[in-house]
């Protein structure tokens, strides 16, 4: 709508033919001559396409045809009706007769109502999100790919050809036949390449990022690289165990569960690549289940635990923070897949970057979805994970660092996910049946750090919600504010006292470190 044909040759470079909200579907255009082309000597007809406006508007595919009869028209119908109204009905076949038939009675003004309720059914009906996949090049079009000199992509030099490192295993091409020209190599031989038992990169790099997904840090510190910048594995035998179990490869002697061969020389295990296997193994190994408590000879000895002779204590990832906070609340959503979700999170924060985006706070069940479905802006990531050193999206990160710094107790106190998590695990502890305050903490306790309350910390905890019902009868807090707005609640002032105490839980040390 205002935006015909006609306009892409009216002389004015500010006006153009555009098809927006027409993506996907098929557009004609016909350009009808004022006078014919005739010259005996044949005529070369060159036609300029200028495009300068690329958003949701770029052409799929496109064809020019002429043609010298005078009746040329542009059509709605579709090609393949169109093709066959252009032959005799009497050799119309009755697949053809059939596809003309359809098409009329989808389209005939006689049966619109007809037509609108079987739209509207078509329309209800779900649909599958889209994904694109990566599709090889046809050998004769191979992308030529060039070495630059000094990084310079203004001068390439010699080409470069499809292969792998003469030190490692080779590369196989399965298909080719005996005696004919060994055919191109593609992504799919090199995927398969990566992954063969043979590669004995594979799990060994699997398994260092596994081991340091429970300790915190990695065999080979370098997660990231294993080449000759990376540093060496502090424990290479082990690192050759868990890559030769995890991946169930040929060995000497008799392979299956600990003190349960297989009883054949050889044998092959039937857990390959199997990372509930590894993950067992690991966590209930005596390495893994040692306690994260450091006397300091051992603290002088090894600060950074190389020598794993205590057990992991780190501060978990930011989306295990923020997935923890909400499970312990019982506001955690347990629903699997969909598309990414915009919890909340300060105001403001995704109008800095480019473009202004607008973050549009999701509500009900997408509130509190895992961190997992978090929507990923690159210009402008979810402000608490970049807080807990979460990666911004520029670039492909193995590795994450780990920081402490203010911010992150600010955050933890004060963002809309934790005070919200506060305030719903304050209700949890409300609606629950428990005798006095005694069972109640010892139930925040549960929930939050997986443990009981000792003693000492019993008797603070108590200490610490009588103070705040006193400061609350006082005036000195909004108890309405602090339990999010109930203020009409009988009990709002209980409410907000337990909703400060559950707060408090949920900033321990403990509360956030793997230990």
């Amino acid at each position: 709508s205002g935006r015909s044909a006609q306009l892409a040759i009216d002389g004015d470079p500010d006006t153009a033919w555009s098809i927006k909200g027409g993506t996907g579907k098929a557009h004609q255009a016909v350009f009808v001559l004022k006078e014919a082309l005739r010259n005996d000597h044949g005529s070369r007809l060159i036609i300029t396409l200028d495009q300068r406006y690329i958003h949701q508007m770029t052409i799929g595919k496109f064809r020019l045809s002429a043609t010298g009869a005078e009746a040329a028209k542009a059509s709605e119908l579709p090609a393949a009706v169109e093709a066959i109204l252009t032959k005799p009905q009497a050799t119309w076949s009755a697949v053809e007769r059939g596809a003309i038939q359809r098409h009329f009675l989808l389209t005939t003004p006689v049966l619109a109502a007809q037509q609108k309720a079987i739209e509207q059914v078509r329309n209800s009906m779900p649909r599958g999100h889209q994904t694109m996949v990566m599709q090889e090049r046809d050998p004769q079009h191979a992308r030529t790919t060039r070495i630059h000199n000094r990084g310079e992509f203004l001068q390439p030099t010699k080409a470069v050809t499809v292969g792998v490192p003469e030190i490692l295993h080779p590369l196989k091409l399965d298909g080719a036949k005996d005696g004919a020209k060994p055919r191109a190599a593609t992504r799919l031989d090199f995927a398969r390449w990566l992954v063969v038992k043979d590669n004995p990169l594979m799990g060994r790099v699997v398994m260092n990022r596994q081991w340091e997904a429970f300790f915190g840090r990695g065999i080979v510190r370098t997660t990231e690289d294993f080449g000759l910048q990376g540093e060496k594995p502090s424990h290479p035998q082990l690192l050759d165990w868990l890559a030769m179990e995890f991946m169930g490869k040929e060995r000497g002697d008799q392979v299956g569960d600990r003190g349960q061969g297989t009883g054949v020389k050889g044998a092959r295990s039937a857990r390959d690549f199997s990372m509930k296997h590894m993950h067992k193994l690991i966590v209930m190994s005596a390495t893994y289940r040692q306690t994260s408590q450091i006397p300091p000879l051992l603290l002088d000895r090894d600060p950074q635990n190389v020598l794993l002779s205590r057990g992991p204590r780190f501060r978990v990832e930011a989306e295990l923070l923020r997935d923890s906070a909400l499970a312990a609340s019982g506001l955690l959503s347990r629903r699997i897949g969909g598309p990414s979700v915009f919890p909340p999170q300060p105001a403001g924060v995704t109008s800095l970057g480019y473009g202004g985006f607008n973050w549009a706070t999701a509500t009900g069940e997408n509130r509190y979805r895992r961190g997992l479905y978090t929507f990923a802006k690159r210009t402008t990531p979810f402000a608490a994970f970049v807080t807990f050193d979460g990666p911004t999206g520029d670039t492909c990160l193995v590795r994450r660092d780990r920081s402490n710094t203010p911010l992150q107790a600010l955050t933890m106190m004060n963002d809309p996910v934790f005070v919200e998590a506060a305030q719903a695990l304050a209700g949890r502890l409300l609606k629950e049946e428990h005798v006095d305050d005694e069972a109640r903490i010892t139930r925040l306790f549960r929930l939050v750090l997986t443990r009981p309350p000792a003693a000492m910390e019993l008797n603070v905890m108590k200490e610490f919600l009588v103070k705040q019902r006193q400061r609350i009868s006082d005036g000195a807090l909004d108890a309405g504010k602090i339990a999010g707005g109930a203020g009409k609640d009988a009990n709002v002032k209980e409410l907000a006292a337990w909703t400060t105490l559950a707060r408090s839980v949920m900033n321990l040390d403990e509360a956030v470190t793997k230990e």
